[in-house]
């Protein structure tokens, strides 16, 4: 193996997989979105017959998701997305309690395991219905937007999706990530100016992340350096 497969390699193994960022974003802020919903509930005066039904309806969607939970898991997306005998699956749980935090979460999962899958078409349809307030959780969505659009071999949009959700999201660690991303489809879709403006400014702007590790590393390619 040559040294440029070799760095190519290393650098392959350094990014995360997008399917296992979303998971990761959506278990850490799951409670944060639940805590959220309710407090809003409260504040705006709700009745307390509302905020029972939302708390039912709640705790029914939170105990669907978490029966098919082991299917995420290991992998079965497909199951995990029609679900089994007995069990409901992302689909259904997406759309019977659409206005619950796990409803959300459902269709987050949801769009994930379409595009773990390998159909784009199917998880950005999804992705262009999901609305959060959380910023690292429509993030996410931005991410996975863009995921399905480079999956498709569309970089352009999903340039645009991954620089977008860099903007948006809170985390640091993510920030940087979104925008390598963005500058790689960037790169792909035959823009360097704009890629290499990109990955100097996560050097710039996020020194010591993975992030800026793999965008000095890009542009050291891209300058012909090792």
């Amino acid at each position: 193996m040559t040294q440029i497969q070799t760095e190519q390699s290393q650098q392959e193994a350094m990014k995360p997989d997008a399917a296992d960022n979303l998971l990761y974003i959506v278990i850490k802020y799951k409670n944060v979105l639940i805590g959220l919903l309710l407090v809003l509930i409260a504040i705006g005066g709700g009745t307390a017959f509302w905020l029972n039904h939302q708390k039912t309806a709640e705790l029914e969607a939170s105990l669907h998701l978490s029966k098919i939970a082991y299917l995420l898991d290991r992998g079965d997306f497909r199951k995990a997305i029609d679900g089994t005998p007995g069990n409901s699956g992302l689909k259904s749980i997406s759309v019977d309690y659409s206005g619950t935090p796990s409803g959300k979460m459902a269709s987050l999962l949801l769009a994930n395991a379409y595009y773990s899958l390998g159909q784009p078409d199917s998880a950005l349809a999804v992705y262009k219905g999901i609305s959060l307030n959380n910023k690292d959780l429509a993030a996410a969505v931005l991410a996975g937007t863009g995921a399905s659009h480079a999956e498709k071999k569309q970089y352009g949009e999903a340039a645009t999706s991954y620089a977008a959700a860099s903007e948006k999201a809170d985390n640091k660690t993510l920030k940087a990530q979104y925008l390598v991303s963005a500058a790689d489809n960037y790169l792909d879709s035959g823009n360097s100016e704009k890629a290499a403006e990109l990955y100097k400014k996560t050097v710039d702007d996020f020194p010591g992340s993975t992030g800026a590790a793999l965008a000095q590393r890009s542009l050291w390619q891209m300058s012909g350096n090792r």
